[in-house]
């Protein structure tokens, strides 16, 4: 009984730990004075403001970072592109921008 109880314990202790450290980056990010403030854009997806897991894209390589953003909210459902000015996982700002800019 003392072996499961111990296994039960462990698990909700890495459980919480995930949990916290997920939402910890963000800021994390912020606070962090090596952290370099970055411009990417992004396509999402139409019909919300809250986007998840947002594949970033470098704006001058065209190619896509190594890293995406676990959670950036938006405040225009009908519009898909977007410039991001982040932190690592921070996201400082978003500004929606035209497919023609997107592209560019």
């Amino acid at each position: 009984m003392k072996i499961q109880e111990l296994i039960i314990s462990i698990v909700g202790a890495v459980a919480v730990i995930v949990g916290l450290k997920s939402h910890a980056a963000t800021y994390y990010d912020r606070i962090n004075p090596f952290a370099v403030q970055t411009v990417s854009y992004a396509k999402v997806e139409k019909g919300t403001q809250k986007y998840h897991n947002v594949r970033i894209i470098d704006p001058v390589t065209k190619k896509v970072r190594s890293y995406s953003l676990s959670n950036v909210g938006g405040y225009d459902p009908d519009e898909q592109y977007i410039k991001i000015n982040h932190k690592g996982q921070y996201v400082k700002e978003i500004r929606y921008i035209s497919k023609k800019e997107f592209e560019k």
